[in-house]
């Protein structure tokens, strides 16, 4: 059980924090391509890391993720009209680009170069596979998108989801990643007679002691939980707990 300092430790990823400075140092999933259809679509609201974002595509289908809060007066720019390759503020009309840069401020004089001087916080973006990619660390070079084989496959080929769970992200990894806890929590009330044979729930209630192999990679670790099948066939699953963290 962890204390209620390494709890906290874990758990808290706001700016500044020591988990959240590591998280900030991977390329992070921020929202499916599909909640921004088209080129000047709605912008949409993200939180990311305790950030409240604005996401929006411009008119050239670049994607932007800025801060949302109008540098000016702080209005939320999730009502900010998005045109012209930009997200223009309702309150005074000061437009920002996908980078956060200022390029149109109506409400100053002519010969003012004031929005020179102004950028709205912005993280870069990649999408790939239907998912937005956001890059909110320090480097002023962001790393390379990583080459993982689910984030390569052509058109056609794959099928992304989002769901919203009310808990830590790395306390639910380590729940994804136990496999043990299958045959009690999920399948506790199911008899192997119950069962289709041969399938993976069948082996899973016949044999809720799973063996384990651990592989370290470059990007972090793999492991394979398996268990004794018919003759000498085994079956297993394995899981990946390095690809949600993208260097």
């Amino acid at each position: 059980m962890l204390t209620r300092e390494d709890n906290e430790l874990v758990s808290r990823i706001g700016p500044g924090t020591p988990m959240g400075d590591l998280m900030r140092q991977y390329w992070l999933p921020a929202l499916l391509s599909r909640e921004l259809p088209a080129p000047d679509s709605d912008p949409v609201r993200v939180m990311l890391l305790g950030e409240k974002l604005i996401a929006f595509r411009d008119s050239n289908g670049s994607i932007g993720l800025i801060d949302h809060n109008c540098p000016h007066r702080g209005a939320s720019l999730f009502f900010a009209r998005n045109e012209e390759c930009g997200l223009r503020c309702v309150y005074h009309g000061w437009k920002f680009d996908a980078a956060g840069n200022c390029v149109d401020m109506p409400n100053e004089p002519a010969e003012s170069d004031f929005r020179h001087r102004v950028k709205a916080t912005a993280y870069p973006t990649i999408e790939r596979g239907g998912i937005v990619w956001a890059y909110m660390g320090p480097r002023e070079t962001p790393p390379p998108l990583p080459d993982i084989e689910a984030n390569m496959l052509p058109d056609g080929a794959w099928h992304v989801g989002a769901i919203q769970r009310e808990c830590n992200w790395l306390q639910a990894l380590e729940g994804d990643i136990d496999t043990s806890h299958l045959g009690f929590l999920h399948l506790g009330a199911k008899d192997p007679e119950t069962m289709e044979p041969g399938t993976f729930g069948y082996y899973t209630v016949k044999d809720r002691r799973p063996r384990y192999a651990v592989v370290d990679t470059d990007g972090g670790a793999m492991y394979g939980a398996y268990r004794p099948a018919v003759g000498d066939m085994i079956t297993g699953v394995s899981r990946s707990f390095c690809s949600r963290f993208t260097r």
